[in-house]
């Protein structure tokens, strides 16, 4: 009787385990993650102390924690932060070798490359020791994308069971790895025949983020570089006739958002005829982004 009973208390808990599952709601298409490419000295390269006269490697690691693939050669790296002449060091980008892929299902960890500066050694005398604070930037052209379910409905459909406009549309991997991000996306509706939708885009990395029509070196003079910072390229992938408000521009499916502290709003929309129904929001988001990171090392007197 005992054992007749654990059993059926065993099914009961299995039964109960099952539709806890069943409640919770599903994950989206996207890893997610507010990281792009990561920029770090290798270990050793430069070491932290050496002798005065002394020839040491340089070198960075790159590696892709986000979920937008990189060909050979877009992510680029340069150094600063000291007189590079006085090291024998080039100030110009040099580029990975290899493709550095996107986090996924069959790549958890992103892919990584190696950039290797040469050998650098001290040209000037030093008197008993010296602290440098080496630095190195990684510039690199981004996408994040989004993929959400919304509701298509009207004002005269607003109420339909069907689906609904109310509330935070955006859920648990609706938005890909990148460190542009989309932390809101909200529906109304506009008028009686269209749709509303209000997204909040955000800069959630730790670096800056730049208009994608630029390139590196462009950024190195200030004013091109001023005038073309805290921008991103919005596209409208699906619906097709979703149309959004882009400040310097007529209503379009693409153009420039400006971001201000970091994060901006953009309001889009679309025309509405049909019965209520649920449909997949597709926006792509275009960057070129821009990284540091710096090492200490400490150079003494020979004797």
């Amino acid at each position: 009787m005992k054992r007749e009973l654990a059993l059926v208390m065993m099914g009961i808990i299995l039964v109960l385990a099952g539709c806890q599952q069943q409640e919770e709601p599903g994950t989206g298409t996207f890893t997610s993650g507010s990281s792009g490419i990561s920029i770090a000295f290798v270990d050793l390269s430069p070491p932290k102390t050496l002798d005065e006269g002394g020839v040491f490697p340089v070198k960075v690691i790159l590696k892709n924690k986000g979920e937008y693939d990189l060909t050979s050669g877009e992510a680029r790296a340069r150094l600063f932060g000291v007189n590079l002449d006085n090291f024998g060091l080039v100030k110009q980008y040099k580029s990975t070798l290899s493709p550095l892929r996107g986090m996924g299902e069959f790549n958890p960890e992103g892919g990584q490359g190696e950039i290797d500066f040469g050998n650098a050694q001290y040209a000037l005398p030093v008197i008993n020791s010296e602290e440098f604070t080496l630095r190195a930037r990684v510039c690199y052209p981004y996408q994040t994308r989004v993929l959400s379910n919304v509701c298509i409905a009207n004002a005269v459909g607003k109420g339909s069971t069907a689906c609904s406009v109310e509330g935070e549309k955006i859920k648990k991997g609706d938005v890909s790895g990148g460190p542009i991000q989309v932390t809101s996306l909200k529906q109304q509706t506009r008028g009686s025949t269209q749709v509303r939708f209000d997204v909040m885009i955000e800069n959630k990395g730790g670096g800056e983020v730049f208009n994608p029509a630029v390139g590196c070196e462009e950024l190195d003079e200030e004013v091109f570089k001023l005038s073309n910072q805290h921008k991103v390229k919005v596209e409208v992938v699906n619906p097709l006739n979703v149309v959004c408000d882009f400040k310097d521009a007529e209503p379009s499916t693409s153009g420039i958002v400006e971001l201000k502290n970091g994060k901006a709003g953009l309001s889009c929309w679309m025309e509405v005829n049909d019965e209520p129904y649920t449909e997949r929001l597709s926006l792509k988001i275009s960057y070129l982004y821009r990284d540091d990171t710096l090492t200490t090392f400490r150079i003494f007197e020979k004797n």
